[in-house]
This record gives C-alpha cells, structure tokens and sequence, in this order.
C-alpha cells in the first residue's frame, strides 16, 4: 500500500503539489485549491497531535469503515465525506505561503516515528502510525485528484 512514509510515494505527493496553483478547478466538491492545502495541513496537525480534536467515531467506522477506507482498494468518495471542523480550522492566507507550510508540515509527519503515539482519528478512533500514513497518502491523493493534478 502506498504510504507517505515511503520516501518514493511522498516524494510523488510532493511533485503533484509542485504541480498545484491556486486557480486549479476543481472537479467535485466545495472547497477552492487554497482551502484544500490548508484543509490538509490541519488533517496531518491533528493526526500529530498539534490539533486537539474529541473522537466522534462510533462502533462500525472504528472497524468497517475504517477497514474500508484504509486497506481496501477502494477510492475515497468524491463529495460525499463530511470533515471534522478542526480539519478546517485555518483559513487560507497566501497560497505559496501556505503550500509551503504543508510541504514543511507533510515531511514532519513523515519523520514521525510509526511507532510514536498518534492522536486518535475522529471518525475512525484509535489509528497506528502506519494507517495514519496509508490514510494521509490516500487523503493526499484524492484531494489532488479534485484539483487535476
């Protein structure tokens, strides 16, 4: 499974970023290029702790869901998943600025030990060091795909 802590599937993330401006149409779905950088660089503050945000997960997302969006073969539904407010909590300011802090912010993530604590993820509970990975790349990914790159 692809992961943002192998050195070869960030470094493919990092080149689709490159790859980003900040009048990318998007192909589904509300938020501009400019807020779905900021949306991401909250969801890896919150995975790393730096985000406080309450688990709001229930029995079948911290099993079923969970597993399906993870380790199935599966691509995220487009448009169709609600994020928690704490993974919109900053507001794009200026967008290089902005993707460069993501950039900084995606390779703090990838020097996290797989084996450190994680914060627990708010609609799948308690993650480990690897799926929190296997879901960044797979988050990354298909919000680089909304916006064609």
């Amino acid at each position: 499974m692809k992961s943002l802590h192998h050195p070869s599937d960030r470094e493919a993330i990092m080149n689709r970023l490159g790859r980003l401006s900040p009048d990318s149409p998007r192909k589904w779905g509300r938020m501009t290029a400019a807020e779905m950088v900021c949306h991401l660089a909250d969801s890896f503050r919150v995975a790393m702790g730096e985000i406080p945000c309450p688990d709001r997960s229930t029995l079948g997302r911290r099993t079923l869901v969970k597993w399906l969006v993870i380790y199935a073969p599966l691509p995220i539904p487009k448009g169709k998943v609600e994020t928690a407010p704490e993974m919109k909590a900053t507001s794009p300011h200026q967008f290089d600025r902005d993707l460069a802090t993501l950039k900084e912010i995606l390779q703090r993530f990838a020097d996290k030990s797989l084996t450190s604590e994680w914060q627990a993820h708010p609609a799948f509970g308690k993650l480990s060091g690897k799926e929190w990975s296997i879901l960044g790349y797979k988050h990354m990914d298909h919000h680089l795909q909304q916006f064609g790159v």
